[in-house]
Protein backbone atom coordinates (compact mmCIF):
# COMPACT_ATOMS: atom_id res chain seq x y z
CA UNK A 1 0.00 0.00 0.00
CA UNK A 2 1.31 3.63 -0.62
CA UNK A 3 2.23 5.49 1.70
CA UNK A 4 0.36 8.29 0.43
CA UNK A 5 -1.84 8.92 3.08
CA UNK A 6 -1.75 12.17 5.11
CA UNK A 7 -3.78 12.56 8.39
CA UNK A 8 -5.01 15.09 10.30
CA UNK A 9 -6.22 15.33 14.02
CA UNK A 10 -8.82 17.93 14.92
CA UNK A 11 -10.13 18.35 19.02
CA UNK A 12 -12.61 20.86 19.37
CA UNK A 13 -14.06 21.15 22.62
CA UNK A 14 -18.03 20.73 23.14
CA UNK A 15 -20.37 21.21 26.12
CA UNK A 16 -20.35 17.61 27.26
CA UNK A 17 -16.64 16.91 26.56
CA UNK A 18 -13.94 16.85 23.15
CA UNK A 19 -15.44 16.09 19.52
CA UNK A 20 -12.50 14.10 17.74
CA UNK A 21 -12.25 14.33 14.21
CA UNK A 22 -9.53 12.37 11.84
CA UNK A 23 -9.35 12.96 8.18
CA UNK A 24 -7.63 10.83 5.94
CA UNK A 25 -6.54 11.99 2.29
CA UNK A 26 -4.82 10.48 -0.14
CA UNK A 27 -1.95 13.21 -1.47
CA UNK A 28 -1.08 10.39 -3.78
CA UNK A 29 -1.68 9.90 -7.76
CA UNK A 30 -2.98 6.35 -7.06
CA UNK A 31 -6.39 5.22 -5.67
CA UNK A 32 -5.59 3.87 -2.38
CA UNK A 33 -7.85 0.79 -0.85
CA UNK A 34 -8.62 0.83 2.62
CA UNK A 35 -9.71 -2.33 4.06
CA UNK A 36 -11.34 -2.96 7.36
CA UNK A 37 -11.82 -5.67 9.65
CA UNK A 38 -15.20 -4.38 10.99
CA UNK A 39 -17.29 -1.69 11.45
CA UNK A 40 -14.77 0.41 13.04
CA UNK A 41 -12.53 3.29 11.00
CA UNK A 42 -11.01 4.99 13.14
CA UNK A 43 -9.36 4.60 16.88
CA UNK A 44 -8.59 7.63 19.22
CA UNK A 45 -6.52 7.09 22.33
CA UNK A 46 -5.81 9.45 24.75
CA UNK A 47 -2.62 9.29 26.94
CA UNK A 48 -1.18 11.33 30.30
CA UNK A 49 1.16 13.49 28.82
CA UNK A 50 3.36 13.23 31.94
CA UNK A 51 3.41 9.27 32.61
CA UNK A 52 2.12 7.95 29.05
CA UNK A 53 -0.27 6.15 30.45
CA UNK A 54 -3.48 5.44 28.64
CA UNK A 55 -6.46 7.21 30.18
CA UNK A 56 -9.35 6.49 27.32
CA UNK A 57 -9.63 4.72 23.58
CA UNK A 58 -12.37 5.53 22.20
CA UNK A 59 -13.27 2.01 21.37
CA UNK A 60 -13.66 0.50 24.66
CA UNK A 61 -17.22 -0.81 25.61
CA UNK A 62 -18.29 0.31 22.28
CA UNK A 63 -19.58 -2.82 19.63
CA UNK A 64 -18.88 -2.88 15.93
CA UNK A 65 -20.39 -4.86 13.47
CA UNK A 66 -18.78 -8.19 12.26
CA UNK A 67 -18.47 -7.55 8.67
CA UNK A 68 -15.47 -6.85 6.27
CA UNK A 69 -15.86 -3.41 4.68
CA UNK A 70 -13.17 -1.48 2.80
CA UNK A 71 -12.85 2.11 1.62
CA UNK A 72 -11.37 4.05 -1.65
CA UNK A 73 -10.04 7.20 -1.97
CA UNK A 74 -9.51 8.67 -4.98
CA UNK A 75 -6.21 10.90 -5.83
CA UNK A 76 -7.12 14.23 -3.80
CA UNK A 77 -10.18 12.49 -1.79
CA UNK A 78 -10.35 12.81 1.56
CA UNK A 79 -12.06 10.91 4.30
CA UNK A 80 -13.24 12.07 8.33
CA UNK A 81 -14.26 10.42 11.16
CA UNK A 82 -15.60 11.21 14.23
CA UNK A 83 -15.25 10.60 18.24
CA UNK A 84 -16.40 12.11 21.20
CA UNK A 85 -14.53 11.72 24.51
CA UNK A 86 -17.31 12.44 26.73
CA UNK A 87 -16.58 13.80 30.57
CA UNK A 88 -12.73 13.97 30.26
CA UNK A 89 -10.84 14.73 33.56
CA UNK A 90 -9.13 17.49 34.18
CA UNK A 91 -5.02 17.30 32.73
CA UNK A 92 -3.05 17.27 29.62
CA UNK A 93 -3.16 14.58 26.70
CA UNK A 94 -1.43 13.23 24.27
CA UNK A 95 -4.33 11.96 21.68
CA UNK A 96 -3.75 10.13 19.24
CA UNK A 97 -6.17 9.19 15.83
CA UNK A 98 -5.53 6.57 13.33
CA UNK A 99 -7.14 4.36 10.99
CA UNK A 100 -8.65 1.12 12.10
CA UNK A 101 -6.61 -0.81 9.61
CA UNK A 102 -3.87 -3.69 9.33
CA UNK A 103 -2.97 -2.47 6.24
CA UNK A 104 -2.16 1.48 6.39
CA UNK A 105 -0.06 3.69 8.67
CA UNK A 106 -2.23 6.62 9.07
CA UNK A 107 -2.64 8.17 11.84
CA UNK A 108 -1.87 12.00 13.59
CA UNK A 109 -1.18 12.70 17.49
CA UNK A 110 -1.52 15.92 18.89
CA UNK A 111 -1.16 17.91 22.86
CA UNK A 112 -4.54 18.90 24.30
CA UNK A 113 -4.94 20.20 27.79
CA UNK A 114 -8.41 20.07 29.60
CA UNK A 115 -8.63 22.78 31.81
CA UNK A 116 -10.21 22.39 35.22
CA UNK A 117 -13.99 23.00 36.15
CA UNK A 118 -13.43 26.57 37.40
Amino acid sequence: MSSSLDATLTVAPTDDGLSLSLTVENAGTDAVDLSFSDGQRAEFVARDAAHGEVVWRWSDGRMFTMALGSETLAAGESATYEGTWESPPAGEYEVTASLATGDTDAAATMMVVVPADE
